[in-house]
């Protein structure tokens, strides 16, 4: 039996199924780094936005093909809410199983044959989708469960330098005291600490695993 490709609505669970498969698909990644030379570090990785082109013909049943087209359009509109926010619904792109999530970010519908009224029964659309993470996809996005990362101490660093550059947050610098086993901060670094690799960990309090900042 053909599996047939269809966007769903995240919050709602309504399916809008396509009425032709795509031909291609991609699905591609950007790694974030910052810095050059030796001293490059990993940010995070985000998805590229997602496009896919989906035909739709109704001109056997004469009939007006913007009844298909027209459930993908309102995912462009934005959600009823009480609230200041107020964002299109996010949808997940399935085909044998979930493709991408993400909202409607563009759309181009294309009309290509009419009935002699005027009625358009064959159209071509562009979807493009901007990916949307949960909380927790986000902090796999930014290496927060798989990338150790590591401080080469120099003459100059304080606690809280270092802290405010791989943290984001001064104040943490007590966790990278307390993981590295120094006992006075305020003495920090001495002559024997110039040239050490420190190692720093996330809010979470737990160790990064993997690619070194030096």
């Amino acid at each position: 039996m053909l599996e047939m490709a269809k966007i769903v609505v995240q919050k709602t669970g309504e399916e809008i199924p396509v009425m032709y498969n795509p031909t291609e698909l991609s699905l591609n990644k950007t790694v974030m780094l910052q810095g050059q030379g030796s001293n490059i570090q990993f940010q995070r990785v985000e998805d590229d936005d997602f496009t896919v082109s989906l035909f739709f013909d109704t001109y056997e049943q004469q009939g007006d093909v913007r009844s298909k087209t027209s459930r993908i359009a309102a995912l462009t509109q934005p959600t009823v809410g009480t609230g200041e926010r107020r964002d299109p619904p996010v949808v997940v792109f399935t085909w044998a199983g979930p493709l991408f999530v993400g909202i409607v970010k563009k759309l181009e519908q294309k009309f290509t044959m009419f009935l002699s009224s005027g009625v358009p029964v064959r159209a071509e659309l562009t979807v493009t989708l901007k990916s949307v993470l949960t909380p927790e996809e986000d902090q796999h996005s930014q290496g927060k469960f798989n990338c150790r990362q590591l401080w080469q101490v120099r003459e100059n660093d304080r606690l809280y330098l270092i802290a405010q550059q791989t943290l984001g947050d001064p104040d943490q610098w007590r966790l990278i005291a307390e993981a590295n086993g120094i006992y006075d901060p305020l003495d920090f670094p001495r002559r024997e600490d110039v040239g050490r690799m420190l190692v720093i960990v996330d809010t979470h309090g737990e160790t990064f695993n993997g690619a070194a900042n030096v």
